[in-house]
This record gives C-alpha cells, structure tokens and sequence, in this order.
C-alpha cells in the first residue's frame, strides 16, 4: 500500500492542531469514511485561514471502478486530486489567482487507486460564473460594468497562466470564481485536477476554445470577444478569433458524439 500526503507549508501546524496531520484524518473528514464519493463544505478551526473549506473525496472499491483512472494514479501516473493541489500550488506562486490548496491524499494497493481526496480554503463571497450569469439579479449578469471587467480579468488571468506553461484543460465557466464588492469583481480559478503543461493533444488555445463554447449562449459575442482581447493585449484579433471560433467548434463536435454515445450505451 502506498500513501502520499500533501499539505499546505504554512499551514501545516494549523492542520495538525486541527487534527488534520495525516491521509486517514483527511479520508474521514465531512462523511462516512467509506462514501464512494463525497463534495461538501466543512469548518474547521484552521489558524490563518477562513476557516471554511471545500472537500472533494473519493474511494474505489475495485478494479472495476478503478480502471478508469489508468494513468492517474491506478498503475502509473498521479492521482487527480494530489494533481490539483499541485495545479492550485503552481498557479498561486506564479501570481495566478487560483483557490488555495490546503490538503491532499492518495492510496494505492498493489498499483490499484484506492482513494484521494482534496481539501481547499472558501472564498469568500465568490460564486461560479456559471451560476452568476444563470441567476437573475446578479451583478455579473445583469450590470455591464461588471460584466466587462469580469470578462478582462479572465483574459488577463488566462494568459498569465498560460505565460507560465500551464494550461487548465477543464476552463469552464463552473470553474471560474467570481466576488464582486464594493471594490469591483475578482476572479479565482479552481478545479484544474487535469491541469500541466500543453500537450499535443491540449494546447492553450483549447482553454480559451472551451470558455467561448460554454460561455457562447450567456454571454454576448461583444464580452466574449472581451476576454479575447484581455487575453492578447490589444491588436490584430481576427485572425486569431476565427482559430479560436474553430477550436470551439471542434470541441462542440466531439462533445455532441460523446453524448451520442453515452445515450445508446445507456
């Protein structure tokens, strides 16, 4: 059996007087240690935090359900919550807002995932841009000010983390934290647990590809193109745009074949 912990540095006597100094404290937190899958909010008197966190927690009891993680921590490769941890770490020290990691676990038996989990520090006030431009009444949705300025910062935050080699793969508007007070809107990333560096398969534009296809019936052409323009800094857009628009497109196709597919299987 293998185990690996992370844990936040500066906050890592904090967790241990909090009582979260090891993986089995962490794969007990907020439920039944034996849930197969578990996402819920939890308080905890955390020294130097909000004292409010998100968990995310995970258990396979075999091969069966395992399998589908081949690679990411079943038989070789890192296990998804240990990864976005190390994403969120990555990002926050190369001046990407992203949320705070706090703690991560995994197990394996004889190659096989067992369980990983991922503890991360509220934000708050913040909701997901999904559900901001989903509900009437929110500043984001219904303000144009903030609206505009939300869409420069994901621009600008984007191409930050993209200038540092990383890109997110999973930038969906659900990701996408935004707080908006008296001092104008902030935006934080989250959930990047498939998150590193571009690949053949994965490139930067893809990211920005992923958020004009979910963001195409909430927002208009003209903010979209906002963050198109935060992203690149101004200049010729067009061209660029249309490679873009065609990404999007791609990613359109596949999803809708996915789901094609998950229906005549179901």
């Amino acid at each position: 059996m293998g185990t690996r912990l992370l844990l936040d540095k500066a906050l890592a006597p904090a967790l241990a007087s909090a009582g979260l100094s090891s993986a089995d404290a962490l794969f007990r937190l907020g439920g039944p240690a034996d849930a197969t899958s578990l996402v819920t909010v939890v308080e905890l008197p955390v020294d130097g935090t909000v004292g409010r966190f998100h968990l995310k927690r995970y258990r396979y009891g075999g091969w069966a359900t395992a399998k589908g993680l081949l690679g990411r921590g079943t038989l070789w490769g890192t296990a998804p919550e240990v990864a976005e941890f190390k994403g969120l770490e990555f990002l926050r020290e190369h001046g990407v807002p992203a949320v705070r990691p706090v703690a991560a676990a995994s197990r394996t038996e004889q190659g096989r995932l067992v369980a990983h989990a991922l503890l991360t520090e509220h934000v708050p006030g913040s909701v997901d841009l999904a559900r901001r431009l989903a509900t009437p009444g929110d500043p984001v949705r219904e303000d144009a000010a903030t609206r505009r300025r939300v869409a420069q910062l994901i621009g600008r935050h984007a191409h930050r983390m993209h200038s540092e080699g990383f890109v997110h793969r999973d930038l969906f508007p659900r990701n996408v934290l935004v707080r908006v007070d008296e001092d104008g809107p902030a935006v934080w990333f989250c959930d990047c647990r498939r998150g590193g560096a571009p690949s053949f398969r994965w490139k930067p534009d893809d990211d920005l590809a992923t958020l004009e296809l979910d963001l195409r019936d909430a927002l208009s052409r003209t903010d979209r193109m906002r963050i198109l323009r935060a992203y690149a800094g101004g200049g010729g857009l067009a061209a660029w745009a249309r490679r873009i628009v065609a990404r999007r497109d791609r990613l359109a196709r596949v999803r809708e074949r996915r789901g094609r597919a998950a229906t005549v299987a179901s």
